[in-house]
């Protein structure tokens, strides 16, 4: 009997110290829980609610007409200006011939107008000088009747003449008035007329030039749906240029964690893509102007007797270096796990956006040389029938 009580005590006193190692462990671990949390986890936000965005740039139609070859797949990769896609041209072509036709006729039937206004002119004048003579032969004849040195009848008729003329006089002011209706105070580049036609002969040849669908920015080919014998129309989406080289983050962060979030904080990111091996470094640059439900198609109507409250999330810009998206490239769409260090200081309040509009991708000049070169076809049409 004493060894087996013996043995009970030994048992009793392994336990005690076994749950004694126990508590002391799960006390170590929560005391450093407790630092972590003071000294990190307050201090940072951490969300796996985020994104990668970037321009997606679509191409669209520039004239409507049937695809006659398409030159680009995708994922290739095109520079700015670089032909996509070829439209037939011939109805384009043809309409352009039938501008520059109208440019010229409407030119030479301007100047039949000005020389109108000139000859009518000269006819005004002829005829002034000419109601002057019969003015100064009916005072003499006038002087002289009395001696009865002229008739009565040679008289009335340059009485009649006078009142003929005068209305010769006046059908000619009512032609030149309508000659001068169209010309007036113009020349041959600026009359209405003409500025009408040459509108319309550029519009024609951008149409024709427009032809052939260009990229407007480099970048990646996307969401390709141009096909040879396709028919189009204008403003129908056809490629989209996607530029992998500016690339931003879109984290939604909950609204009762956002206190002290600030514009310039900066983020660590990962990305599901590569992993927690490779880390990207980035910047608070602004938040959205709105919660996330606010841009929804169909906003939220809270003002019912069914209301439950959801924390929203408010959309966050985050910037990505340049130099690590060479390195590990990543494409819109893809997830992101982002912690923003909260305690960075900050200069700057959440009205004070650090976002900045970069040139590349969000300009195109491929279209600068179009309109003036229709404006010199133009002005050959015009010299070529003035």
């Amino acid at each position: 009997m004493p060894e087996f009580a013996g043995t009970g005590t030994t048992e009793t006193a392994a336990k005690r110290r076994n749950l004694l190692i126990f508590a002391l462990f799960l006390l170590l671990l929560g005391g450093v829980w407790l630092l972590w949390w003071i000294f990190v986890g307050s201090q940072r936000i951490s969300t796996n609610d985020a994104y990668v965005v970037g321009n997606i740039t679509p191409v669209q139609a520039q004239t409507a007409g049937t695809i006659r070859r398409v030159f680009v797949q995708n994922t290739e990769r095109v520079r700015a200006g670089t032909v996509l896609a070829a439209v037939q041209g011939d109805r384009a072509r043809l309409a352009l011939q039938a501008s520059e036709a109208a440019l010229g006729r409407t030119v030479r039937e301007l100047r039949r107008e000005f020389a109108a206004v000139q000859e009518g002119q000269q006819t005004l004048a002829a005829q002034r000088a000419n109601l002057q003579k019969l003015l100064g032969d009916l005072a003499r004849y006038h002087q002289a009747e009395a001696s009865g040195a002229v008739a009565s009848i040679q008289i009335s008729n340059t009485e009649q003449d006078i009142g003929a003329l005068r209305a010769e006089m006046g059908a000619t002011r009512a032609k030149l008035q309508a000659a001068q209706a169209l010309v007036g105070g113009t020349t041959l580049q600026n009359n209405p007329q003409v500025l009408a036609a040459v509108a319309e002969l550029e519009r024609r040849y951008l149409d024709w030039r427009r032809h052939d669908i260009r990229a407007p920015i480099s970048g990646f080919v996307a969401q390709r749906s141009a096909y040879p014998g396709l028919m189009i129309h204008r403003g129908e989406r056809l490629f989209s240029i996607i530029p992998l080289d500016n690339l931003w983050v879109v984290a939604n962060v909950k609204e009762t964690e956002m206190a002290r979030l600030r514009p310039g904080q900066t983020v660590r990111l990962h990305s599901y893509y590569y992993g927690d091996g490779v880390s990207f470094h980035g910047v608070v640059e602004g938040l959205l102007p709105g919660a996330g439900s606010a841009f929804a198609a169909l906003p939220p109507e809270n003002a019912t007797g069914n209301y439950i409250h959801i924390v929203e999330r408010v959309p966050v810009r985050i910037s990505l270096s340049t130099k690590e998206l060479e390195k590990h490239p990543l494409r819109p769409g893809l997830s992101m796990v982002a912690d923003i260090e909260i305690h960075d200081p900050s200069k700057h309040t959440v009205l004070q956006a650090l976002t900045k509009t970069p040139e590349q991708g969000y300009s195109t000049n491929i279209y600068a040389k179009e309109l003036r070169q229709g404006l010199s076809l133009a002005k050959r049409i015009i010299a070529r029938n003035s």
